[in-house]
């Protein structure tokens, strides 16, 4: 088969009907560009269950539609097993429930070629699957992935102490395979057991030099399930993500103890300060205010950053993937 252009990998568990919906919007692209494409999908689930989703999308492709399956329960593992198998001068990533505008890869694509960096990321939009946003959050802020940037400019991640400055998911981005993945295993294993793991990606491939750009025209849309719009899952998510914040930060930082005691400082005020103006606002009791809650979590997972919450269990699952839908939240 001739070299393909770009591999698009796609992780899943057992999320068949948004699946085939990802796959057909890819199978959509116009590709203006005259790409050559292959997408390859890494199935988790230990029944294969994806399997004949992606055979049967495989059967309409103009291009090769590839089915590998990898059971063990680390998503770094996964990302790495797709990496192995891609043969694409660049390597995309889009996440099994979302679905690509049909300009999306010529975006993306273009603004590498045009700007010579090395990874590009756009906007991830966000539908609710029960129609509306929660009443905590009625614009869907949460859920959604707009930098509001103008194209092409340049995403700074770390500051001079190592500090992460933004959150990024693979989720909608697109990487130079020869610049960004020459290691044998691009995704830290360490990370991938409770998230985290492309977040730490980004920050080390930026602290290596490889220039990242925001591209607005490369837009997906995820669907939000309604139990990922529940309070307590929200919650719990903030504070995996602020452990996630604290690991990455005292890895990119030469100055580690100084960082430890402010992040230390930190964790110990937003714990006592959000958990004070939680009772006395009541909103312990509230579906509609989670802001104090929200600085409560933010302090907790700065104490706890060494007991990670990892896999989050999700709705009618027994044994849930979760971190193939992080997000790459930063907490500041």
């Amino acid at each position: 088969m001739p070299t393909p252009d770009i591999s698009i990998l796609i992780a899943t568990y057992d999320r068949l009907e948004p699946l085939e919906q990802t796959l057909r919007s890819v199978l959509a692209q116009r590709n203006t560009l005259d790409l050559g494409f292959e997408i390859i999908v890494v199935d988790n689930h230990p029944t294969v269950s994806a399997r004949d989703v992606v055979r049967h999308i495989a059967g309409q492709a103009p291009f090769p539609v590839r089915y590998l399956q990898d059971t063990r329960r680390n998503m770094s593992t996964l990302r790495n097993t797709g990496i192995a198998a891609a043969r694409g001068t660049y390597v995309a990533f889009i996440d099994d429930d979302e679905v690509a505008d049909p300009g999306w890869t010529d975006a993306l694509v273009s603004a590498l070629r045009r700007t010579r960096a090395d990874i590009a990321v756009g906007p991830r939009l966000a539908v609710f699957a029960d129609g509306r946003a929660p009443a905590y959050d009625p614009q869907g802020r949460f859920f959604a992935r707009d930098l509001q940037l103008p194209a092409d400019a340049e995403l700074r991640l770390l500051n001079d102490l190592g500090k992460p400055m933004m959150g990024l998911g693979t989720g909608n981005s697109i990487f130079v395979a020869a610049t960004c993945f020459a290691a044998a295993e691009p995704f830290s294993l360490a990370f991938g057991d409770a998230g985290g793991e492309d977040q730490e990606l980004f920050c080390r491939l930026y602290r290596e030099g490889r220039r990242l750009i925001w591209v607005p025209d490369a837009r997906v849309t995820e669907t939000v399930l309604p139990h990922r719009t529940a309070i307590a899952y929200r919650l719990l998510r903030t504070r995996r993500e602020a452990q996630h914040y604290v690991t990455i930060h005292l890895e990119n930082t030469e100055r580690k103890r100084l960082v430890f005691a402010i992040l230390t400082a930190k964790g110990l005020i937003q714990t006592v300060v959000g958990a004070t103006l939680a009772a006395l606002t009541f909103e312990f009791a509230s579906q509609r205010r989670i802001r104090f809650r929200l600085i409560l979590a933010n302090g907790l997972g700065k104490l706890s950053w060494r007991r990670p919450v990892g896999y989050i269990k999700e709705q009618g699952e027994g044994s849930a993937l979760d971190p193939a839908r992080a997000g790459g939240s930063c907490i500041p």
